[in-house]
């Protein structure tokens, strides 16, 4: 088994699911980015193709690329640690960014749209579904409902505590 000070449920989703699903994204943002940023906001038609996609929001467009490859490696690193202290302070920073990458979505296609999850595409789906359900498991990691974020001790100290 995996070191790790996190239970089986929260592992699986933070050390292994969501670090996958976040290097896909990293792929997919890379080999399209112009599509990657025209479906951000499904309300909103641009009026031309990728010939017009300004430098900036390539840019922009390509930097979150990178941090989804970065967020990749730090859940892994974060998640995969013996130390309940980096996986808890870990969690908690996460959760309170869900809050603002909802809310950026919230400013971009206004709250009509954010309240009819009938009518997402797969960006929101992604952005807003998938936070809210990794803020839910995030949160009830740290209340302890999938059992207790503790430190894993080293196998000489669980031989002299016997």
């Amino acid at each position: 088994m995996a070191v790790t000070c996190l239970p089986t449920f929260p592992f699986v989703v933070f050390g292994i699911v969501e670090p996958v699903l976040l290097v896909i994204a990293y792929f997919s943002t890379l080999s399209d980015p112009f599509s990657f940023y025209a479906r951000q906001a499904q309300n909103y038609e641009l009026s031309t193709g990728p010939e017009s996609f300004p430098p900036q929001a390539r840019i922009m467009t390509l930097q979150l690329a990178n941090v989804y490859l970065l967020l990749a490696a730090v859940g892994v690193i974060c998640s995969w640690t013996k130390h309940a202290s980096v996986a808890r302070g870990y969690l908690a920073v996460v959760a309170l960014a869900d809050y603002g990458h909802m809310w950026a979505c919230y400013v971009g296609v206004g709250l009509d749209l954010l309240l009819q999850p009938a009518e997402w595409n797969d960006m929101l789906w992604g952005s807003v579904g998938g936070s809210l359900f990794l803020n839910a498991v995030r949160l009830l990691t740290l209340a302890g409902a999938f059992g207790a974020v503790k430190d894993v001790q080293k196998e000489s100290t669980k031989k002299k505590a016997t």
